[in-house]
């Protein structure tokens, strides 16, 4: 088989990638703070140049990290949406969401890291804050869009629906349970029991 060479674009793409991943890795076992710009370079297998050649700084990468997390979830999120799914396809897509966080726990600790560093960094609040809210809206809206199918009102905005459920999955796997779309499965069964009729 004959190896062809990668393009400047697609070798900058792969670079990108393999900071990303150590990132990713860095950040979820050190922390933010704990995870240098040196370390994140090393664990990927370049130089600190090669860091510097993709990214202006640890946080610009953070920035491009948090916009590639949120965008997968968001993509995930809408093709349930757009699928024109029954009920139970629906349900079901919120139970692989919280699924998808429970086998990748990194996601979750990730997501709390960059909750944090919105909270202490207003030049990255922002950034964060508006991604989420896309986050936000496409979650409230699988959720919203649970209660119409069963015949009755979302007793709350889309966003306050998916940081609802956001941070009962994301706080259960914190705390240690195994499988969380069990209980937050009770939570959407009884608000939506209690709901008022459409």
């Amino acid at each position: 088989m004959i190896k062809t060479r990668m393009g400047r674009e697609e070798k900058q793409q792969h670079t990108r990638e393999k900071l990303f991943q150590a990132a990713t890795d860095l950040m979820v076992s050190k922390g933010y703070h704990g995870a240098s710009v040196s370390d994140i370079a090393e664990a990927a297998g370049f130089s600190k140049g090669a860091f510097f050649s993709n990214f202006a700084s640890k946080a610009e990468l953070l920035l491009a990290l948090t916009q590639r997390f949120k965008g997968f979830e968001i993509e995930r999120l809408s093709s349930v949406l757009n699928a024109d799914a029954s009920p139970a396809e629906l349900s079901q897509g919120l139970v692989q969401y919280i699924d998808n966080l429970k086998h990748n726990k990194a996601c979750v600790v990730l997501d709390v890291e960059l909750q944090l560093m919105a909270t202490r960094d207003p030049a990255f609040a922002p950034h964060y804050h508006a991604l989420h809210q896309q986050n936000s809206e496409a979650l409230g809206g699988l959720i919203e869009v649970i209660f119409t199918h069963r015949g009755k009102q979302a007793p709350m905005p889309r966003p306050a629906l998916a940081m609802l459920f956001t941070a009962l999955s994301e706080g259960l796997m914190l705390q240690g349970l195994p499988d969380p779309a069990q209980p937050v499965r009770q939570v959407l069964d009884a608000m939506i029991d209690s709901a008022a009729p459409l």
